[in-house]
């Protein structure tokens, strides 16, 4: 066993003590891996063809167990990015710090769309990406920009873009551009070409 699947075994099962649960590693990694097998149709050989010529796959990733390692990994990558997102974003509590404001302020702010806050589940409070916040003030034109994104656009993503220098922005990132003055209608233009790529 290599020392990261090692220290990652050893996580999850601090994580499983940590809520008193009784499953062990190995239970749990059996359960997910059984979750996440694939329970499509084997694939045309029309569509097999297709793949192999069109991708960089081969073969054996085409087999059943090649898709359930594609769906593993495609999963662990969902959980990566979500907890990126996480680990980069504030409560509620701290926006309302930062921003000088009460709690109910920052909630009726994101109920109106002048902050984005990441997606929530039950018993999941409010996240807002930090990116939004420079210097005690909120990134003007949220209310315009985030609702330009398609629906289920995954917040690091929306974050690479509001982060990444664009020429049509004068080589200025949008959360730069925005922040300086610039014009929301420039951000929005951007969001909509990005989605016709």
């Amino acid at each position: 066993m290599s020392s990261a699947t090692h220290e990652y075994s050893a996580r999850l099962e601090d994580a499983l003590e940590r809520r008193g649960n009784p499953l062990s590693v190995d239970v749990l990694l059996e359960i997910l891996h059984e979750a996440s097998e694939t329970t499509a149709e084997a694939l045309s050989a029309g569509e097999r063809e297709f793949l192999l010529a069109s991708t960089d796959l081969v073969e054996d990733d085409l087999t059943p167990e090649g898709r359930a390692r594609s769906a593993d990994v495609a999963a662990l990558d969902r959980a990566r990015a979500e907890q990126e997102a996480w680990a980069s974003s504030l409560t509620t509590a701290e926006v309302a710090a930062l921003l000088g404001r009460k709690d109910a302020s920052i909630r009726r702010s994101k109920a109106a769309g002048d902050l984005f806050a990441l997606p929530t589940s039950a018993g999941r409070s409010a996240r807002f990406p930090a990116w939004q916040f420079d210097d005690g003030r909120v990134m003007p034109g949220l209310r315009e920009i985030i609702p330009a994104f398609p629906r289920y656009t995954h917040p690091l993503s929306i974050q690479r873009f509001m982060m990444s220098p664009a020429e049509e922005l004068e080589g200025l990132s949008p959360v730069r551009w925005l922040l300086r003055g610039g014009a929301v209608d420039a951000v929005v233009s951007l969001v909509d070409e990005r989605d016709r790529l």
